[in-house]
């Protein structure tokens, strides 16, 4: 027995560390890369984020302004409020308001009087259009008759409902009124958001950071936070839920020529900071010089890595439009294709085709998945070119569809395939036959 070593060159590659954090990027979903970024922000000062979702809360207190919180939900709702005695009949006819069914549902009734239910649901026309309630009870009481006590009283109530902040009388004490509901409410946080309002719409991190004493890091977590509260707490109620799916690639053919667009407008934008770059030249401490150098190293791969994303992603659909174009313009069956094929396309490797196109949907007259679109050709009489499952499918229902008498077995299918030069097993009909929620022949022939 020969125990002696011996040398074998050997070639192997293996991925660096940073190559796999970039294949890790391309593999998320926009929402998946959203989550992953806003991370990076949080723990990296060297990285800044710019504010681009339309409904964040930096652009919903941008648009907040005195000039608009006198728009009473009255205003929606035609009636009279100041009225009592109109009040009390629109009332019992406005069963059907869901803003009043919703909030006033939360309510036991047999716990006010009737008048106290009057007023809270007269209370509930004076909210404005986000669901602040900006009124002075005293002249409300002036107007409507009722006395202000009993508006104060009732209005306390109304303020206890959800969702949370409801009734507040400004943005300020309804977002503060959130975070008391998770207990989240400190002491930091509530002194921002009452006095450093202009300072958070307009980016000032190190201001603010210097006024509270407090890092730029634990600044960014209140801007986190802050924005994952809701700014128009009446949009709660007046919109519907509903769950859809969110294309991560929108496409679109102006003048007859295909445009890929990455989805992700409604995302932070991200860049260095400017502030911390300058510190990093300034600084004479070593190691704060090297732990700069350290972030500022991280930021700038991981933007690299969100653009390479980006420019992949856009490549790989604009190859499957090549080959998918009657599918997408005509609804036509999809054409055999492989990720192996729009690797070879691209010159790129097929484990970089399957990340690229891992859970991400494609939009472009309807919302799909991206992997749906890859199809495993089958041999036709030994041609290289194959035939799509989806016209294997195609011809299975039209087989099944020209039955008389006697249905056909998934065998006999496979064989009137294979006579049109179509080659594909018993099993591989009977799992078509079942996608498309066809019966088998046994049940098919107690319907004939």
């Amino acid at each position: 027995m020969d125990l002696t070593n011996h040398i074998a060159p050997e070639q192997k590659q293996a991925l660096s560390a940073s190559q796999v954090q970039a294949l890790n990027i391309l593999a998320l979903t926009n929402q998946e890369l959203e989550d992953f970024m806003v991370n990076e922000y949080l723990e990296n000062p060297l990285l800044e984020r710019t504010e681009q979702k339309e409904n964040d809360i930096m652009t919903s207190i941008e648009k907040f302004s005195d000039s608009d919180a006198g728009t009473s939900y009255a205003d929606q709702h035609p009636g009279n409020p100041d009225d009592r005695e109109h009040f009390e009949k629109e009332f019992s006819a406005r069963s059907g308001d869901p803003l009043k069914e919703l909030l006033l549902g939360q309510l036991n009734w047999k716990d006010y009087t009737k008048q106290q239910m009057k007023i809270m649901s007269y209370l509930v026309d004076c909210l404005d259009e986000k669901g602040f309630f900006t009124h002075d009870t005293g002249e409300l009481s002036a107007g409507s008759g009722y006395p202000k006590e009993e508006l104060d009283r009732c209005l306390a109530v109304l303020r206890e409902l959800e969702p949370a902040g409801i009734f507040a009388p400004n943005l300020e004490e309804c977002l503060i009124k959130q975070l008391e509901e998770k207990d989240l409410a400190d002491e930091t946080v509530c002194v921002l958001l009452r006095n450093y309002l202009t300072e958070l719409v307009s980016g000032q991190i190190g201001t603010i950071s210097r006024s509270l004493g407090i890092s730029t890091i634990r600044v960014k977590e209140y801007i986190h936070l802050i924005g994952s509260l809701n700014p128009r707490p009446i949009m709660d109620i007046q919109a519907e839920e509903s769950s859809y799916v969110v294309p991560d690639i929108i496409v679109s053919r102006p003048g007859g020529k295909w445009s890929v667009e990455i989805n992700d407008q409604w995302t932070g934008e991200y860049r260095f900071s400017d502030y911390y770059i300058q510190m990093m030249k300034d600084a004479t401490d070593p190691e704060l010089t090297a732990y700069f150098k350290e972030r500022l190293e991280r930021a700038r791969f991981v933007v690299s890595c969100v653009e390479q994303r980006r420019k992949t992603i856009t490549r790989i659909m604009e190859a499957i439009l090549l080959r998918q174009e009657d599918y997408f313009e005509h609804r036509d069956s999809l054409k055999p294709m492989g990720m192996e094929d729009i690797a070879a396309d691209l010159g790129i490797h097929v484990s970089t085709v399957s990340r690229a196109v891992k859970g991400k949907y494609v939009q472009y007259k309807k919302t799909e998945p991206l992997k749906s679109l890859f199809t495993s050709a089958l041999s036709r009489d030994g041609e290289r070119e194959g035939v799509s499952s989806g016209k294997i499918k195609e011809r299975i229902r039209a087989l099944i569809a020209g039955e008389e008498k006697k249905p056909l077995s998934d065998q006999k299918l496979a064989e009137k395939l294979a006579e049109e030069g179509i080659t594909v097993s018993r099993r591989a009909v009977a799992k078509y036959r079942i996608q498309m929620n066809i019966p088998d022949s046994r049940q098919r022939g107690l319907r004939l």
